[in-house]
Parts: C-alpha cells; structure tokens; sequence
C-alpha cells in the first residue's frame, strides 16, 4: 500500500503550529526526509524501557546478566543453572524457551499469584468467557458497586485457580496472591508442567549477589550453582525519544514527563495529550496506553475507533479543565487502590488500566459503535432495543450476548457516527467467529481424551 513505509524510523515530530512535522530516514539508504501531516498517532505502545531492579552485590557475578528483551537463543544457556528474576508471563515464555537446553531454571519472584487455567473445561479459550453480557455486566458493578465487584471478582479468579493449579507447594511462595485490583493473573499452562518436572522452581526474592555463581534469597537460603541471570521484570512505560512530539513552547508532550515508575500517562483517558492548546489536543493520539478489562485486540481497535471520531469531528473533547479533572480523579483512583489492596512498592501492575466502568462506556460513545445504547449497561433486560434485537433474531442476540466477543459486534449497530457493516454480512460474521470458536473447543476437548 502506497501510505505504509517499511524499513523506515522516524527521527522527530515537531509541531509547526499548524501541522506535524515528522522527519523520518531510510534503514537502508540513510536518506532523510521531512512530511508534515494533519493528525498524527503515536502506536508503539508502552513496553518499551527495560525494568532493571537493583540487585545488590551484582558486580561480584561472574555469569551472563541480560533482561529478557535480549534473549534469543536457548542453547546460549545449555546445560546451565539459569536464575530468573521475576514470575509472570515473560517468565513463563523464557522458562518454555531454557526446557529445550538448560540444566535448570530458578524463578525469583516477590509475591503471589493467580494462576489460570488457558482453557476451561469445555475446551473454551479463558478470553471465551469474557462474553459481551459479562463484560457490560462487570462495567456496570465496577462504576456503581467496585469494592463488592473487586472482592467476588478475585474470589472467583482464586477459586478458578484452586481447582486448576491444586496443592501447590507452600514452599513455592504462590498463595496467597496479591489482590487482582493491583496485580495481573498468568495463564500458566504453558509454565505448569515445568513446575511439575521440577524443572523450574520458584524461590524467595533475591536478597543479594554474594558471590561469582552465588545469591542469597530472602529467606536465607543460598543458590551456589547459577550461571547466569536472566531479569524477566517487565518493561518502565515510555516510548522511544524519536516519537515524542515537540512544541516551540514550555509544555511538555512526553506521554510519561516524570518517568514515575508505576504513574499513569500523562493523556486524557490515556491517549490525547493534556496540553493546553486544543489544536495539538485534537491532532495528537497515543495508541496502546489505555487498557480496561477486555481483550486485548478489541478494546486496541476500539480504541483507534474513538480517535478517528473525535479527528473527523463527529466526538468532541471535553474542555480542558474537564480533560485535567478527569486525569486527576485517575491519579486519585489508583492511589487508593493501591493503597487499599496493598500493593507492593515499584508494583508491576500495569500503570495504563482505567476504571472500567467509567471508560468502557466513553469509549463507545467516542467511537459511535452503539452498544450502551442498543444493549444497555450490563442490565439488557431493562432496555427496549435489546428486547427488539432479541425479537428481530434470538440466534443472533444469543452469540453476541453470550458468546465469542469478537471486533464485529463495533460493526453491528448504526450509532450516528461510523457506518455500520450491512446487517446481514456482520451476522454472518458473527455466526462464523462463533462458529470457529466451537470447532477450536471440540478440537481441544478431543486432545484432553487423547492425553
């Protein structure tokens, strides 16, 4: 397609006071050239800056130290004892990696954590169960009701865990688990079996490098057999120097200014920039920096929906002062839940999640798909169009309701902003996500007899 350039790196974005300067250069060439555009998106994302916590006494190791985004190969570490620090998804992955090569892996890990299962007991994906009636339904009591919803919630993920992940090793520090409202859970199916060999072990934090193959856990307990360290620590939210649009003024636009371990986007529902002028405020987005509780790839999508209408005019932006207030109230929510539940200094938890309830319907609203207003808020019952699309095709009403939730549903309904698909071609869509979906079951389920 002629409006997409690969092997290409932007060097900078400058406003001209008009326009977006981005000046880019050729990999291959080195050449440099200077295009000025009316809107620009930033969508990198904000994994970005490699988490390097501090271990004491790390220069006494005389192994190899590398974070994960530099590991690439297993048999770099065959036949070694690997220490891991950190136990979460990045961790899961390099443990899976190291079983085709290394002797060993240890997997440092500070606190708990809730263990799920990747699919149910019908074959159903985890994701599956996030139909759109349970996600209206969880907006719904995370605006109105979200201490109840936090507890019921985390109740229901510990006692999905239970009876996935039973009798795990006290030894092993994984219950109890930090509260979800300040932790993120792992599909562990991937990392269960290694735990179960013995090939990999979870242990206490570090407390200090005490020697060349050497640590010390917290515990008091002392590994003599590491060969290398490997930090699976996640990333510090930022996004590359180059992609940080400038002004001729003071402001800055730097989505993360103070990079605060642990803060929010310095953006209105964390993609349009707070600056004070509303020419920059309507020209500028950021992509991959607000996340609720849904999917990963329908709320980005959604996302980029509300950003092309509030570009095209149809969704305007609140005035600034409401744009700071909101800001503030997400600063605010934050602190207490972190309070409140707990959370461990430098958490991890994800600095980008917003309140669900309060989102989730903006969010559709700014991308005029339709949902609040034809399905309603978690409760359909009470809402005529809902009974009227029930009425006009239950089929239909069914799966969109309570089955796969998939990008389609943004397609269904006319909601005065962006043209809806044809009814027709969207349920037939629909049908076949679905339709997919059971197959995808069936398959999984005929494996588990096989196993």
């Amino acid at each position: 397609m002629p409006g997409i350039k690969l092997g290409t790196k932007v060097l900078n974005i400058n406003w001209t006071g008009n326009q977006w300067a981005v000046k880019s250069q050729k990999v291959n060439t080195g050449a440099v050239t200077t295009e000025y555009f009316d809107k620009v998106c930033v969508a990198t994302g904000n994994f970005f800056a490699p988490k390097w916590p501090k271990l004491e006494g790390l220069d006494n190791f005389a192994g190899r130290v590398i974070h994960s985004i530099d590991y690439h190969k297993p048999e770099e570490f065959k036949d070694q004892r690997v220490l891991l620090v950190g136990m979460h998804a990045t961790a899961q992955d390099v443990t899976n990696s190291l079983s085709e090569a290394a002797k060993h892996v240890y997997l440092a890990h500070r606190s708990g954590l809730i263990l799920l299962p990747r699919y149910d007991d019908n074959g159903a994906t985890s994701d599956q169960a996030a139909t759109l009636r349970f996600s209206l339904f969880m907006a719904f009591m995370y605006r109105h009701l979200p201490i109840l919803w936090n507890w019921l919630f985390n109740k229901l993920l510990n006692t999905i865990s239970a009876k996935a992940f039973p009798n795990l090793p006290k030894e092993w520090g994984i219950r109890p688990a930090p509260h979800l409202a300040v932790s993120t859970p792992l599909f562990a199916d991937t990392l269960w079996p290694h735990l179960q060999s013995n090939f990999a072990e979870p242990i206490p934090a570090i407390q200090r490098i005490t020697g060349p193959r050497s640590v010390e856990l917290t515990n008091g307990r002392i590994l003599q057999d590491i060969d290398s360290i490997i930090y699976c620590t996640g990333y510090d939210t930022n996004i590359p120097d180059g992609l940080i649009p400038h002004t001729t003024g003071t402001e800055s636009l730097h989505p993360y200014p103070n990079n605060t371990v642990g803060s929010p986007p310095n953006l209105y529902r964390n993609i349009f920039p707070l600056h004070s002028d509303p020419s920059i405020r309507k020209s500028l987005a950021f992509l991959g920096h607000g996340n609720i509780l849904l999917p990963g790839f329908i709320q980005f999508e959604l996302n980029a929906m509300a950003i092309s209408q509030v570009w095209l005019g149809r969704t305007l932006l609140p005035p600034h002062s409401d744009m700071l207030a909101w800001h503030e109230a997400n600063l605010a929510e934050r602190k207490h839940n972190f309070a409140y539940y707990n959370a461990l200094p430098n958490s991890t938890y994800y600095p980008t999640f917003m309140n669900m309830g309060d989102h989730f319907k903006w969010v559709d609203d700014a991308a005029g798909t339709g949902l609040y207003r034809n399905l309603g808020m978690g409760m359909e019952w009470l809402n005529w169009r809902a009974w009227r699309f029930w009425w006009r095709d239950r089929e239909l009403y069914g799966v969109v309701m309570g089955g796969v939730f998939t990008p389609f549903v943004w397609r269904l309904f006319e909601g005065g902003k962006r043209r809806a698909m044809a009814w027709g071609e969207c349920r037939e869509a629909i049908l076949r996500e679905n339709e997919l979906a059971r197959e995808g079951r069936g398959r999984v389920l005929e494996g588990k007899k096989r196993v």
